[in-house]
């Protein structure tokens, strides 16, 4: 299922908060020294995933993939 949501780029502070809190909702990316971190809190849930390069990371919140 591919997201068509917005994805918010966002700081490391505001990252730690939807991680969290769960809010807001949506998809957010961030980048942390050499690596992205991206998390998928359309559910609540705040899925998150660490990435070396941000096109995974964006893949990834877009429904690319799954990571394992």
């Amino acid at each position: 299922m591919e997201k068509k949501l917005k994805i918010q780029h966002v700081s490391s502070g505001v990252l730690g908060q939807v991680i969290e809190h769960r809010t807001p909702c949506g998809l957010f990316l961030t980048k942390e020294g050499r690596k992205w971190v991206a998390v998928d809190n359309t559910t609540g849930d705040a899925w998150t995933e660490e990435f070396s390069r941000k096109r995974q990371a964006v893949r990834w919140l877009r429904g690319k993939f799954e990571v394992c």
